[in-house]
């Protein structure tokens, strides 16, 4: 008997976590369909996964933030990527601040991509996952149970995002679809320098003191790594751990998150 091809579709998968998602599957020859908003950045990362990798690598760029945006990858994937088992959310990138002075635009676009693009892809492509008794991994973050007044919308959103992606979990349980979340701490990304860099002008010291003060509030010698986000999220799709949903896992070094 021939082995069934699986097929995953990334959000947020032009670099980052995203990308090393995407590799990861790919490892196990599993086609993939990634979605970001730079199609400069998605060109990039399909040329790369092309060259190592030989499974099926399709893109398509919109902004996941808006209705429209989500329709178009929406029509983009039924045309292009029919009876796919898996759908990854890794997209959303809040910004920090000061909670007095931050506008409330700031809160409206984390939930818009984060929270409203996963619903809308939920809502779309759950026929489908169900069907193929397939899996979703929501890539939220440890700031879903650690407020700050200087990371609020970024727990706002990530801890909205949790519960709908636990609810959904049930849901999944009578439509043969496998539902986890896993929450990385500070992982060493693009938006993590961002972070940093914030905090470094905020309190007026260099790049470097904020990073080790970073380090030093986790009491860790290290940032995690996309990797291994990467790492879990392939174990919690791999069908040997089919039993395995609903889960919350805190990918964080063990330490309370604070930045």
């Amino acid at each position: 008997m021939s082995k069934i091809s699986r097929k995953a579709v990334i959000t947020g998968s032009s670099k980052g976590i995203g990308k090393a998602i995407a590799e990861r599957f790919a490892q196990e020859n599993i086609d993939i369909y990634l979605l970001a908003s730079n199609e400069k950045n998605l060109q990039k990362t399909t040329s790369e996964l092309k060259s190592k990798f030989k499974v099926n690598i399709y893109y398509h760029a919109s902004d996941l933030k808006t209705k429209s945006g989500c329709e178009s990858a929406i029509k983009a994937i039924e045309n292009e990527f029919t009876d796919f088992d898996t759908l990854i959310f890794s997209a959303g990138a809040t910004k920090s601040g000061d909670f007095l002075e931050q506008p409330i635009e700031d809160f409206e676009d984390g939930f818009a991509l984060k929270f409203y693009s996963a619903v809308r892809l939920s809502k779309a492509f759950w026929p489908t996952l169900s069907k193929n008794k397939g899996w979703i991994v929501s890539i939220n973050g440890a700031m879903s149970h650690s407020p700050d007044p200087f990371f609020m919308v970024g727990g706002a959103v990530n801890a909205a995002f949790l519960n709908f992606s636990k609810a959904l979990s049930k849901k999944g349980l009578s439509d043969g679809v496998n539902v986890n979340s896993i929450n990385p701490g500070m992982t060493s990304t693009d938006r993590l320098i961002t972070i940093i860099q914030s905090n470094a002008d905020r309190e007026g010291i260099s790049f470097a003191e904020a990073e080790k003060k970073a380090l030093n509030n986790i009491g860790l010698d290290r940032f995690g790594t996309p990797k291994e986000v990467a790492e879990l999220t392939y174990f919690l799709c791999d069908p040997k751990m089919r039993h395995l949903t609903g889960t919350e896992i805190n990918l964080d070094g063990g330490k309370k998150t604070t930045i």
